[in-house]
């Protein structure tokens, strides 16, 4: 009898609501070199740190292993040969969240569990030497589904149509589960199987003839080609087979997609092209054209109806990597995906025409600001200072981000470094500060970037870049800073490393008994109180990159101060008093 092995796809073991559940993650790391820094486990649980979660192997089975206490629900994490993001884990898309798309492993976790465990290969979606697929099936046409649900059966479970129910988490009626086995107990490297609308024969099961995947006797086949795969109706678009068909249930959307890339001040040598969640996000896959030579490049592509996530590339490869190459996008705005940097389209039936300026979400460029210079600073006195010095990384240099970085100096030694860039080209900065060389080693080892969050004594989040005003989610667990060029010289206020704030303001740890400001967040107006003002004191307000909002004297014995903030953009302010009993300061956000 041939052995089933079926992975928690959709709800991994139980406990009581509420409660947190002791969950096992387990990694063979027998096929790997283990780095000296040892094995670590990230995820959304605790921050996406690489250097947070030690794993352990003490009975050096080369099995490693960490239990943690976690809520019932969806848990995203990556397994890390080391404790840096460069040595993570590449999960195949058969066990992905999302199958082209966000990349990360995935559990769920029931509400009734009181224990879960996961053994897998590093890299791998089952155990090491299993073989895996990921078995999808659309039953979206189909008059009804059983209320005992959908099934697979086949050679590689004993044909029991009960044994292996699939699951439609998210209700897009595409049914999933992913089954593991021995690829050497599959009789001629071929799986044979077939979907069951119920779990018994005599329910609706499909009969399959002369089609490309079937085997002549109704069933489906599926060649084992490699050790984790994944069931495609149309391996172009990504979409599920159809149930008793081999193609998909709907002819994919044929969307025009089209950038103007006017406002850019080089398009590579290697064209433009696009990668989203639709074609596995490859960066030179999908050259587009500007036949007319009007700055507008398009592509048209069939796409399968849903929500895809993509981005356009000034180039072929990610970052400007590569001769020629300038950079990809990193959008901002309500065409961004949530949590992430890339554009969100959701795509019907009927065919359509998606029109944006590159890196914007408006259909018409707007004018860059005239480049200028922009003088970045940031406070290290509460840092230990890498030899390796402090540097800065963004979208503004060339290359892009790490092998681009500027370093900072502190010349007067009074612990704030600073950097002056030209900067030309779009008005939206994304950077972050290094502590570190970030073109050398490992982050987190050698060198530790800014992940903009900020953690209390519990190791609990307080605040983010997002939450504080002053950037924005990577897509990778962190942030950003961001700031708006004016297109003149500007000289940023010295934040904080890893903070928005100033080293001297933290809004989670101010004494404001002075003065407060409410409400927090603010819209359309701010009021200030005063209850402990017993002298005149003098108040400045200013915004995220230093700029005088306000500035103004309160008296002795006032008790507030209102004002009418409409014309302020969304994003930090700080509030500083100053008086002959010291200064007292309180950072605050619109939105």
């Amino acid at each position: 009898m041939k052995k089933l092995y079926t992975l928690a796809f959709f709800g991994m073991l139980t406990t009581l609501v509420h409660a947190q559940v002791s969950v096992t993650l387990q990694v063979d790391m027998n096929e790997q070199t283990v780095s000296a820094d040892g094995v670590h486990v990230a995820g959304e649980f605790q921050g996406w740190d690489p250097m947070a979660t030690p794993m352990s192997d003490d009975d050096m089975d080369g099995v490693w292993e960490v239990t943690l206490d976690l809520a019932p629900g969806t848990h995203q994490y990556k397994f890390i040969n080391g404790m840096s993001w460069d040595s993570v884990e590449d999960v195949p898309p058969t066990c992905q969240v999302e199958v082209a798309g966000n990349d990360n492993r995935f559990m769920i976790i029931a509400e009734d569990a009181t224990e879960a465990s996961s053994l897998v290969c590093f890299g791998s979606c089952a155990a090491c030497g299993m073989s895996t697929i990921r078995m999808r099936v659309d039953m979206s046409v189909e008059s009804a589904v059983s209320p005992n649900g959908v099934h697979i059966a086949g050679n590689f479970q004993g044909w029991d149509p009960a044994g292996t129910s699939l699951l439609d988490a998210d209700e897009d009626g595409i049914w999933e589960a992913m089954v593991s086995f021995h690829a050497d107990s599959i009789e001629e490297g071929q799986l044979v199987y077939k979907f069951i609308n119920g779990n018994s024969w005599s329910n609706p099961n499909e009969n399959l003839s002369g089609e490309a995947c079937a085997d002549g006797f109704g069933n489906r086949i599926h060649p084992l080609s490699d050790l984790n795969m994944v069931l495609y109706g149309d391996s172009l678009t990504g979409a599920a087979p159809c149930f008793n068909n081999c193609g998909t249930c709907v002819s994919p959307t044929n969307v025009t997609f089209r950038v103007d890339m006017n406002t850019q001040e080089t398009v590579s040598v290697n064209g433009v092209h696009i990668a989203g969640s639709f074609q596995d996000w490859s960066p030179n896959a999908n050259p587009l054209s500007d036949d007319d030579g009007d700055g507008i490049w398009e592509v048209v592509l069939p796409v399968a109806a849903g929500d895809i996530q993509f981005k356009f590339v000034n180039g072929n490869d990610w970052s400007g990597n590569g001769d020629g190459n300038v950079d990809n996008e990193l959008v901002i705005g309500d065409c961004a995906a949530e949590g992430s940097d890339n554009r969100l389209l959701s795509v019907g039936t009927e065919d359509l025409v998606y029109e944006v300026c590159y890196n914007s979400c408006d259909a018409e460029c707007v004018e860059n600001p005239d480049p200028a210079d922009v003088t970045f600073r940031v406070d290290m006195s509460e840092e230990e200072v890498n030899a390796g010095g402090i540097w800065v990384i963004g979208n503004f240099t060339d290359p892009n981000w790490q092998m681009g970085g500027l370093q900072l100096t502190d010349d007067d030694a009074n612990g704030v470094y600073e950097t002056t860039a030209n900067v030309s080209g779009a008005s939206t900065i994304l950077y972050k500060f290094v502590n570190g060389d970030p073109s050398m080693g490992d982050q987190g080892v050698d060198y530790i970037e800014e992940s903009g969050v900020q953690l209390d004594e519990n190791n609990e989040e307080i605040a983010t870049f997002e939450t504080d005003g002053c950037g924005l989610p990577n897509g990778f667990g962190a942030y950003n800073r961001i700031h708006e060029r004016s297109g003149e010289a500007e000289i940023l206020e010295a934040v904080c490393f890893n903070k928005c704030s100033t080293c001297i303001v933290n809004v989670h740890e101010l004494n404001a008994t002075l003065f407060e400001a409410y409400p927090n967040p603010f819209n359309q107006q701010l009021v200030l109180s005063f209850p402990s003002i017993s002298v005149n004191a003098q108040f400045v307000i200013t915004d995220a990159a230093g700029r005088i909002m306000e500035d103004f004297i309160v008296n002795a014995g006032q008790t507030a101060w209102t004002f009418n903030t409409s014309e302020w953009s969304n994003g930090m302010y700080v509030l500083r008093c100053q008086s002959q009993e010291g200064v007292v300061a309180k950072a605050f956000l619109k939105n």
